[in-house]
């Protein structure tokens, strides 16, 4: 049996060599895989490497026999697996550039597949073949999207591209702006919601799952305008500046305003949550260029 070799490419590079190989050798305990590079078993271009080694583009990783059974590098193509969504579920691409891209998702898509759920957002995106895939990335988005909201998912389509994004939302350099078809017509024409949110560990599975605690709760503040008022409902712009667990869904309950078609914080009945995930302000998460993407209102959110 011969060795297998694994050219590494930039999308590899600035990793450490140990997080690589957890990475790839999925089913290899670590003190194995540590006992391999002590060994030369695994070797860096031709000699024994520890596993603190920073991982360079061009670097060539070698395999002896019997590691594991077979150590390739992701094709693609032939992992590619078919998916078809429906015309109304198939996500618009707003933007894609080298390291990003963001798309518009319709409601009634999952992100990530859940219970009983299949033809994700994730699906849609591997079968497409954008973004870079190796063995040991894939193209992922960078945060999550309820499967009843419509409007914008970031997704980071290189390393480089899902780490600057993750950060970006992690370190609230991300403002989002929604807006929501609500019960009812506010009596002022814009207002702010600070009210605490706690996750309820024991919810129903049509209840509520957060609701406002002064108390137990974390912090949670919502902007919001009208708009257009409608003729028993409004059109409201909502600007979270926290991103609690249904924040928006239960800050609107809280004011007396619940989002139409959510049945699970008392709102009227529809075909829909009218709720839209319709601007992203943020930096490139490379080049760190402001970047403002918009999605279209969908229909039925104004009046006709």
């Amino acid at each position: 049996m011969t060795a297998t070799t694994i050219r590494l490419t930039a999308a590899e590079a600035g990793q450490r060599l140990d997080r690589y190989l957890r990475k790839l050798l999925r089913d290899v305990p670590l003190g194995a895989i540590m006992k391999h590079l002590r060994q030369g078993r695994i070797r860096v271009d031709g000699g024994k490497a520890k596993g603190n080694l920073r991982l360079e583009d061009g670097m060539v990783l070698e395999f002896r026999p019997g590691i594991v059974d077979v150590v390739t590098a992701a094709k693609p193509e032939e992992e590619r697996a078919s998916v078809e969504l429906l015309p109304e579920l198939t996500p618009q691409i707003v933007h894609r550039d080298d390291d990003v891209l963001v798309v518009d998702k319709p409601a009634g898509l999952a992100v990530h597949a859940g219970s009983g759920q299949s033809g994700t957002l994730m699906d849609w995106l591997a079968a497409s073949g954008l973004g870079l895939t190796t063995a040991t990335f894939r193209p992922a988005a960078a945060h999550r999207l309820d499967r009843a909201t419509s409007g914008l998912v970031a997704i980071g389509l290189t390393p480089q591209g899902l780490a600057g994004l993750a950060a970006a939302f992690r370190d609230d350099h991300v403002e989002k702006v929604y807006c929501a078809v609500v019960d009812g017509v506010p009596a002022v024409g814009e207002g702010r919601i600070d009210a605490p949110i706690r996750v309820l560990e024991d919810s129903a599975s049509r209840g509520p799952k957060v609701v406002v605690d002064p108390v137990a709760g974390k912090p949670a503040v919502t902007r919001w305008r009208v708009l257009e008022r409608q003729r028993d409902a409004a059109l409201l712009e909502l600007l979270p500046r926290t991103g609690r667990t249904h924040q928006l869904r239960v800050h609107l309950a809280d004011l007396r305003h619940p989002i139409r078609g959510d049945r699970r914080y008392g709102g009227s009945s529809h075909a829909r949550l009218m709720l839209h995930a319709g601007e992203l302000r943020l930096p490139h998460p490379v080049t760190g260029a402001p970047m403002t993407l918009r999605a279209n209102l969908p229909a039925g959110f104004r009046r006709r």
